[in-house]
Order: structure tokens, then C-alpha cells, then sequence
């Protein structure tokens, strides 16, 4: 495969997992690696004191964490395209992959109590259920599939 393989990012283990995954495929067949953080504003609790310096906090944070997988793709040779944006999460990703015509979606399982099934949350399983790609939903203790 050539082409684009997307990765959603956060600053979890689950998501650096994803990352790991995402760029060994990408490496393996030539794709890009398009790299998208989603800060969900909306998420945010309305009228909170301290609502603007916790969006804040997570713009850095997803920041951060794009930086760190660009530079993990980077030691790999893999041609990156790191995103931020900002909106509802799981209809974001699924507007990135369609805008740049990805060819697969990687997603990180974080492990939560009380998820409707075990170990996927409710933005994977949104992406999962309306994606019109193969999705990859990669549990934290991954490791990188073979060269």
C-alpha cells in the first residue's frame, strides 16, 4: 500500500502504541504517516473557572504529543504530517481521513472501567462504526508488527 495511513494522538500510552504500529506500517509500505490530535473544546466543562487555561493545557498537551510521534516517524524515515485541530473527536478523525483519502485508520484502546465493550471507548467506537476504511485499534502493550 502507498498512500496515507492515519493515526489519532493523545498523550497516552495507548496512543503512543498506535503511533509505534501506525509507523512501522507506514515504513513497511511507503505511506505517510498523518498524525492528528484533536483538543475537543466542546468537551470542555462550560463556564468552569479555569475552562480556558484547561483547553490550554491540552492544546500543549496534544502539542506534545504530535511532536513526540514526529520525531519517533522521523528515526523511522517515515514521512509525517502532523495535525492539530479541534472539535469533536472521533467526527474530526473521521473528517481528516476522508479529506486526505486515507487508507486506514490506527486508533489506541485505552483501558477504562465501564466502557459498553471491554477496553474501547466511545470516540473508537464512533470512528469504528462510521469509518469507511479499515480501522486499527491497537491495545497499549503492542508491539510493532514485523518489517
Amino acid at each position: 500500500m502507498t498512500g496515507i495511513i492515519l493515526v489519532g494522538i493523545n498523550d497516552s500510552a495507548a496512543s503512543f502504541a498506535a503511533a509505534d504500529v501506525a509507523i512501522a506500517h507506514a515504513r513497511r509500505d511507503g505511506a505517510v504517516l498523518r498524525a492528528v490530535a484533536v483538543v475537543d473544546h466542546e468537551g470542555a466543562a462550560r463556564g468552569m473557572p479555569g475552562e480556558d487555561a484547561l483547553v490550554r493545557g491540552h492544546e500543549r498537551a496534544c502539542a506534545a504529543a504530535l511532536d513526540h510521534v514526529a520525531r519517533r516517524a522521523a528515526e523511522a524515515g517515515v514521512e509525517i504530517e502532523p495535525v492539530l485541530r479541534r472539535g469533536r473527536i472521533a467526527a474530526r478523525l473521521l473528517a481528516e481521513a476522508e479529506a486526505c483519502h486515507a487508507a486506514m485508520i490506527v486508533l489506541g484502546r485505552m483501558e477504562r472501567p465501564g466502557h459498553v465493550i471491554a477496553g474501547i471507548g466511545s470516540h473508537t467506537l464512533h470512528v469504528i462504526e462510521f469509518a469507511r476504511i479499515p480501522v486499527l485499534v491497537v491495545p497499549a502493550a503492542a508491539a510493532a508488527p514485523d518489517d
